[in-house]
């Protein structure tokens, strides 16, 4: 679609969309309300959607965020996080202790552990699913697992086993490691650390990617590829307060527009990330304002560089790219949800560098650092984004700032899944639109993946801008060990100044997310990590598991 294309078609539905709010906005509130129960019920239906698609329920394969959505609610870990929160709390574990080197983890399973399918679950299944991701050359998840005695051994092929990874008994796991990561204890609550069994694994052979062994409360019950997703609660696992529906449908490929009109007729029950005509017009609605629901997210945004090839292999022309753009432009594409970007780490996190200014929109300082790395008359490129709206829209402003220092830009559009594979190879695309959620609430797991060269080493490199600085390296090497919080935070914000001068990516923005549901739904918020988190939510309904009508 065409830039001009783009903003008549936009223009247009968000004039037809105000004419019909002046007309129609007092049948638009809520159609249904809460009964009023005070302690959760277990029955009903929960249905949501998302834009994108499922690509794998093996939890040593899923990265992206709508497979995990799915995963958070099929499998159990070690450990998790409170609701809402980013605290720890113990969940397949019923405790743990840390030796006082930071080099032994020691962990103690609950008694009467099951998976949906009824076997008990065991310390060695933790075992053989942690050995299971060191083992997998397509598992993207190797390079948390570093740090564990004997897993380079493993992820070289050199082993099958990892000798710091050990079962005690039934009850008992042990874990050693190497050197100390101060953030590890958080690596044990992502799925790929789920239980496996290896009877389960050799049944399933190859169809393992849609035959996933649950362990938390729900289990799946059918899976449409492409179309939608059915979970039913699991009748074997000790949910606790966990897992109040019968079932969880996840509709997939849903456009976000498309989702807000299901969500208005009753046939979702929460959306998230609106279009922008509907995110501005529930946002302005008094009888909507107590089911919204927005959350700053541990993420990031911007353009990613090749710094390895011309001309990003060029600080100067880094450095020129993000002072051409204007971060006012971003803000207003996304409505007030963007706050500017100056690195990697979102606000909240250890290490941010609250004193360092995002850089300016800055033109003539930009076409001075062009010109001083020989492009007086700027260069053309290819910028590669997703083929969605909101993308496709932040494409085109950026295509516009840059023009205005003689960069010229053509888009071009990419599926997710091609995307995703095509970005971390060397010969992929060398300049394209990017983005992290964070793994889990350190910044290691920003900085260490994105930045330090361990991550080019993988077959998808994580470190897709192919950036090397040996002083980086040793910086986050000492910062992942320091047991000191104080002394982390310091070497942190020393990154972060190393990279917001080495620019390896045009520093964009970091985005709340916006959810909203109907009345009926309880006991739910948004989650920094999981982001869809429904393991605690509750229908208040009718005694027929139907929404009342107001």
């Amino acid at each position: 679609m065409s830039v001009a294309a783009l903003g008549s078609a936009t223009a247009l539905r968000i004039a037809v969309l105000a004419a019909t709010i002046g007309c129609n906005a007092p049948d638009r509130g809520p159609q249904w309300r809460e009964t009023g129960q005070a302690i959760p019920r277990d029955h009903g239906t929960l249905r949501f959607a998302t834009k994108d698609r499922i690509i794998t329920l093996d939890p040593a394969i899923a990265y992206d965020e709508v497979s995990l959505y799915a995963l958070h609610h099929l499998v159990d870990t070690l450990l998790d996080y409170e609701p809402g929160g980013t605290r720890l709390v113990p969940r397949l574990a019923e405790r743990w202790e840390v030796s006082a080197d930071g080099l032994v983890y020691r962990f103690w399973l609950r008694e009467g552990l099951r998976y949906a399918s009824g076997e008990p679950i065991v310390a060695a299944d933790v075992e053989l699913g942690l050995e299971r991701a060191l083992g997998m050359p397509e598992s993207p998840f190797g390079s948390f697992l570093t740090d564990v005695a004997g897993a380079q051994d493993v992820l070289a092929g050199k082993a099958r086993a990892c000798t710091g990874i050990t079962a005690i008994n039934a009850r008992e796991l042990e874990i050693r490691l190497v050197r100390r990561n101060a953030a590890f204890l958080y690596v044990l609550t992502l799925p790929f650390t789920a239980p496996q069994r290896a009877d389960h694994l050799a049944a399933a052979g190859d169809q393992i990617r849609s035959q996933p062994l649950a362990s938390g409360p729900y289990e799946l019950e059918r899976w449409d590829e492409g179309q939608r997703l059915v979970l039913r609660r699991s009748t074997s696992v000790e949910r606790g307060a966990r897992g109040h529906f019968d079932r969880i449908i996840l509709y997939e490929n849903v456009p976000r527009d498309t989702q807000f009109l299901m969500f208005e007729r009753g046939e979702l029950d929460t959306a998230e990330r609106l279009a922008a005509p509907d995110y501005l017009w529930v946002k302005t609605q008094p009888a909507w304002a107590p089911y919204v629901f927005s959350q700053p997210m541990m993420n990031v945004f911007g353009s990613r560089m090749n710094v390895t090839v011309k001309p990003f292999d060029d600080r100067r022309v880094r450095q020129a790219l993000n002072y051409a753009v204007d971060k006012g432009h971003i803000a207003k594409l996304l409505n007030g949800t963007a706050i500017p970007a100056h690195g990697m780490l979102p606000p909240g996190v250890l290490g941010r560098d609250e004193g360092l200014a995002p850089y300016p929109h800055d033109p003539a300082k930009a076409r001075a650092l062009l010109r001083e790395a020989g492009y007086p008359d700027g260069f053309a490129v290819t910028y590669v984004t997703l083929a969605d709206e909101e993308a496709e829209k932040l494409a085109i402003s950026l295509q516009h700032d840059l023009a205005e220092i003689g960069v010229r830009v053509e888009i071009s559009l990419m599926a997710l899944p091609t995307y995703s594979t095509a970005v971390g190879k060397p010969d992929g695309p060398a300049f394209s639109f990017t983005s992290w959620a964070a793994d889990f609430p350190d910044p290691t797991s920003f900085l260490d993946a994105r930045f330090h060269s361990r991550g080019i080493a993988t077959e998808n490199a994580s470190n897709n801008s192919f950036y090397t600085r040996p002083e980086l390296d040793r910086l986050l090497d000492d910062a992942r060990a320091e047991p000191d919080v104080t002394k982390r935070a310091t070497m942190y914000r020393r990154a972060e100044r190393i990279l917001y001068d080495d620019a390896p990516w045009i520093w964009g923005y970091h985005q709340t997310m916006t959810e909203v549901t109907q009345p009926y739904i309880r006991d739910y918020t948004v989650h920094p990590i999981w982001l869809r988190d429904f393991t605690t939510a509750w229908l208040d309904v009718g005694p027929d598991g139907k929404p009342v009508p107001r």
